[in-house]
């Protein structure tokens, strides 16, 4: 049984529909609202930047510290010098030379300084500096190679392609001779001479054994085995094709005539008997 007065007017029901249909709409959102909404963002993007930047900041300091820690380590400095690679110059100088990287550390060592102290030494063409953990350095050296006999003064030495003396020659090497008065590093023709020389194949470049070049284009050579048998090689250029040519034009003749072999035009050689 309803209590008397219990029932909702009609104006009272309306009003409550009202208020729930208010309920349920989505809320507008003020400009005040929107406002901190957005500066509450950007403080925090602010805030996260700087996190990140402070730990970056710390991760390459830590990092920096590390290397550098590494770096400058006693641990890491040279006590040992190793030489290796050397005929002709004594080792034991060479490490007396290099004693003033004891103690340098094997990342801060610099292949100038290395170069510096090894100046002094003329025999040597190159060297290569290998560091052998945790303390050692290896330096393989790189000597110059003889490649003609010059005569000066009436002595025969071993000279490399660049000119540079290289020891006295005993008459045992089988390298060609080059003859010119003036000394190798100042003259024309020694370098003449080196360019067709090394551009010789090798079998034929130890049958030299004189080699005189007038000018750049008209280099001379005559062989061990036959030296009333002259050759006149011309320039540098098709050094293959000439050794080629050479080596049928003695196949067809005795090592014992007197015979020039041209050979600087290899397309058309030329054979001539100095008894004609």
């Amino acid at each position: 049984m309803k209590r008397p007065g219990s029932k909702k007017l009609p104006g009272e029901k309306l009003q409550r529909q009202r208020l729930n249909t208010l309920a349920k709409a989505p809320r507008r959102i003020t400009q005040r609202e929107l406002d901190n909404s957005l500066l509450g963002r950007m403080v925090s993007s602010r805030r996260a930047k700087r996190i990140i930047a402070s730990v970056s900041v710390g991760s390459i300091a830590v990092l920096l510290a590390i290397v550098a820690g590494a770096t400058f380590s006693p641990a890491l400095a040279i006590k040992e010098i190793y030489v290796t690679g050397t005929e002709r110059i004594n080792p034991e100088l060479i490490s007396k030379a290099l004693q003033g990287h004891i103690g340098t550390p094997l990342p801060l060592l610099d292949e100038k300084s290395v170069a510096t102290s090894l100046a002094s030494f003329a025999l040597i063409e190159s060297f290569a500096a290998t560091a052998v953990p945790p303390n050692g350095l290896q330096v393989k050296i790189s000597e110059r190679q003889a490649i003609s006999v010059v005569a000066i003064k009436g002595e025969r030495w071993l000279y490399d392609p660049a000119g540079v003396r290289v020891a006295q020659a005993t008459g045992t090497e089988e390298l060609p001779e080059i003859q010119i008065s003036e000394e190798p590093r100042k003259s024309q023709r020694f370098r003449n001479a080196i360019d067709v020389l090394m551009a010789l194949p090798e079998d034929l470049l130890h049958q030299v054994e004189f080699i005189e070049a007038r000018s750049k284009d008209d280099v001379q050579m005559s062989l061990r085995s036959s030296r009333d048998q002259r050759i006149i090689w011309g320039d540098s250029s098709d050094s293959v094709l000439k050794s080629k040519v050479l080596q049928a034009l003695m196949a067809n003749h005795q090592k014992t005539q007197s015979v020039t072999f041209d050979v600087s035009s290899p397309n058309a050689p030329v054979v001539r008997f100095d008894n004609f």
